[in-house]
């Protein structure tokens, strides 16, 4: 869906690996804008680099983004997250867009574990991966420590608890 952001993927990989020109990218998922998604692959040169496997097991989402550099949110409006924090549980920061209507930007602290891109943009975008990858192992550590400090209080359970103790039962 559009405010997924996934359109802006293509154009801001092809401008990051103006710069590093070994990187590589899954983009998982369907729906929609998957046959547009093919295309701008194609159109910027990224056939070989760029993988759109569409729809896949939750295994293979899992092993794609632990041997990631990052996992790139480019949405603009998230209820959560959540990918993120699974992102983090691994080690491997996130990079999500400054927006107003997105939640994941509250679970990203950035050059802690991601990197806030200002928006979509192609330029944004590419300059926010590439300083995951400026970073190098230091991020990845310093994510892994994140997720040890806030994963539970992130976790569904902490969450069920405060909706509990609200609700005054425990």
């Amino acid at each position: 869906i559009p405010e997924k952001g996934v359109l802006a993927l293509p154009p801001a990989l092809a401008r990051a690996r103006e710069t590093v020109p070994e990187l590589r990218a899954e983009i998982l998922g369907d729906g929609p804008l998957r046959a547009e998604v093919e295309r701008l692959v194609a159109e910027t040169g990224l056939n070989g680099s760029v993988a759109v496997p569409g729809f896949v097991p939750e295994h293979r989402v899992r092993d794609s983004v632990r041997r990631s550099l990052c996992l790139a949110l480019p949405s603009t409006r998230e209820g959560y997250g959540l990918v993120v924090v699974e992102a983090a549980a691994q080690g491997v920061p996130s990079v999500v867009v400054q927006s107003p209507d997105n939640a994941a930007l509250e679970l990203v602290e950035d050059g802690v574990n991601g990197v806030v891109a200002r928006s979509t943009e192609p330029d944004e975008l590419a300059a926010a991966i590439l300083r995951v990858h400026e970073a190098g192992p230091a991020l990845r550590t310093s994510t892994a420590d994140w997720f040890v400090q806030n994963g539970r209080a992130l976790s569904l359970e902490s969450s069920l608890e405060k909706v509990m103790q609200a609700y005054g039962r425990s």
